[in-house]
């Protein structure tokens, strides 16, 4: 290097950067068992399950941006009126969420699609956490 030079990242150094940047990782727990997945902060989670009271399907969608958000349910009016008491519009008081973890559970069964992988718990929990970014 000539003399007086500084020595400088290059391009491909900085596009390894901004690619790990767009990465989130995520664990998965439940069942005695757990994974790690690599996402993108636009990639889809969904978690499908049964009311137990109402016995109607909810859908919850999500996104694993800076954290857990982006969220929307999607259920029959009555089912929404079981987890609002009919006071509020349930996708408004998702909207504002923002969560580095979460934990669903149901003793009927759910499903949750993270990353194109499929995980289900039966009279379980999974517990989903955001490591990175912290």
């Amino acid at each position: 290097m000539p003399e007086g030079k500084v020595a400088t990242p290059g391009k491909a150094l900085w596009l390894l950067l901004l690619a790990l940047s767009l990465v989130r990782v995520v664990e998965v727990e439940g069942g005695g068992q757990r994974a790690y997945l690599a996402l993108f902060p636009w990639e889809e989670a969904r978690v499908e399950f049964l009311n137990s009271v109402t016995g109607r399907p909810v859908l919850l969608e999500f996104r694993p941006f800076f954290r857990f958000q982006d969220f929307r349910a999607y259920t029959d009016p009555e089912t929404e009126a079981y987890y609002t008491g009919g006071v509020y519009p349930w996708n408004q008081a998702l909207a504002r969420e923002r969560r580095q973890e979460l934990v669903y559970c149901s003793e009927l069964g759910l499903a949750l699609r993270l990353g194109g992988r499929w995980f289900r718990a039966q009279e379980g929990c999974l517990r989903l956490r955001l490591l990175f970014p912290p």
